[in-house]
């Protein structure tokens, strides 16, 4: 049931994606956001330590793409909490077609992270602000966050309708990202047909990030991929 309610887009529906996000959002090329959050679970007795965050509590750390509508499109739900958001994107498929520059045919597609992500060709974050960004950098940071904070309130909706996912009393840590995915599944059906206020609730406001805005260890990139995506974020800081 996963795989049929938590779908990644086809050529068409991605190209029609990210017209609907630049019409919403003013910025171009955006398929989806993605972001990290943390699961809050029992700590299971064996290799404890790997899933104590860094603000010390047990977790699943659950990296999730999410469309215009702030239906989840990818869901990865199988890293423990210690592991850094740029980890859990080079663990998963995902990071791996980035990573390759395989996960979009058409160049001008791309994907929203913060800074925690590294640059590449179809993922876009931020300029680093080194306290020097010029007008045009500083305003593509304004208009990048403003698009990416979609995936934050995606999560803010998911665990203010599901409170389960405040904490997961589970005794078998491999229990844990059953249950996510299926309140994954629940909040894309909500989205689509069941309850017509289910994404106007209060829950939205919310949203907050749970992932650190820090670089964490970086993906290996190759010079001509880092080339290319500073090429791409440069293209759209222009023509914002």
């Amino acid at each position: 049931m996963f795989t049929d309610f938590v779908v990644w887009p086809g050529n068409t529906e991605c190209s029609s994606i990210a017209d609907q996000f630049e019409t919403a959002c003013g910025f171009p090329g955006v398929v989806g956001c993605v972001d990290g959050t943390h699961i809050h679970v029992k700590a299971p007795t064996a290799d404890r330590d790997s899933y104590i965050n860094r603000k010390g509590f047990p977790s699943v750390n659950v990296l999730a793409v999410c469309d215009h509508t702030m239906r989840f499109i990818y869901v990865f739900s199988d890293s423990p909490g210690s592991a850094h958001d740029a980890r859990v994107l080079r663990t998963c498929t995902l990071g791996q077609k980035l990573l390759d520059d395989r996960l979009f045919e058409n160049d001008e597609l791309h994907l929203l992270g913060d800074a925690a992500y590294p640059l590449l060709p179809g993922l876009m974050v931020p300029f680093r602000d080194n306290g020097h960004l010029t007008a045009a950098q500083s305003r593509y940071n304004v208009l990048q966050s403003a698009a990416r904070s979609l995936i934050e309130r995606a999560f803010g909706l998911l665990k203010g309708k599901f409170r389960r996912l405040k904490f997961l009393d589970v005794t078998r840590i491999d229990f844990a990202p059953v249950i996510i995915e299926a309140a994954c599944v629940l909040h894309n059906v909500c989205l689509a047909d069941v309850y017509e206020d289910y994404g106007d609730s209060d829950m939205v406001a919310a949203a907050e990030s749970d992932s650190s805005d820090s670089a964490g260890p970086g993906l290996p990139q190759e010079s001509a991929l880092k080339d290319k995506a500073r090429q791409k974020r440069e293209a759209i800081m222009h023509r914002l």
